[in-house]
């Protein structure tokens, strides 16, 4: 009797930045970001709560999208259609984040995104999965295990 072979697939946690490129046409990355994700496979592409919640808050932030941002209803369509792609899901928080996360923090100095990069970059870490971003900082954190989406 044949056996069915399972490939583990690579699931990425797409960093806020990365969810804003896929949900809106004008932001600058968008076709670099619609080419990553065409051909990920069904489940690959996650959110956490932290994205979800980033992409929520900037998504109906008029200093980001202006005249494009959307009303808070408006986001949560935007967001609920992205989850509707076979391709996006949504990862709970695993066990074992924050000792990474504290680990990850112990030697750096303050910026606006340490807290929101060291924690994704610990989820990922805690969770066996991989970052996808256009930020090269994340190239920097223990492993380096992001894909870096750039020029």
């Amino acid at each position: 009797m044949p056996t069915l072979s399972r490939r583990r697939i690579q699931v990425h946690l797409p960093d806020v930045n990365l969810w804003l490129a896929l949900g809106f046409e004008a932001h600058a990355h968008h076709r670099r970001a619609a080419d990553w994700f065409g051909d990920h496979p069904p489940g690959s592409c996650c959110f956490c709560r932290l994205t979800q919640q980033g992409f929520l808050r900037l998504a109906t932030n008029p200093s980001v999208f202006g005249e494009e941002s959307l009303s808070l209803p408006q986001a949560w369509e935007c967001y609920d259609l992205l989850r509707t792609d076979e391709r996006v899901g949504f990862l709970a928080e695993p066990p074992g984040v924050e000792p990474p996360w504290r680990q990850l923090t112990r030697s750096r100095g303050y910026s606006h995104k340490v807290w929101t990069d060291t924690y994704l970059a610990a989820f990922a870490e805690a969770a066996g999965q991989r970052v996808a971003t256009f930020d090269r900082g994340f190239s920097n954190y223990r492993g380096g295990d992001a894909t870096i989406l750039g020029p």
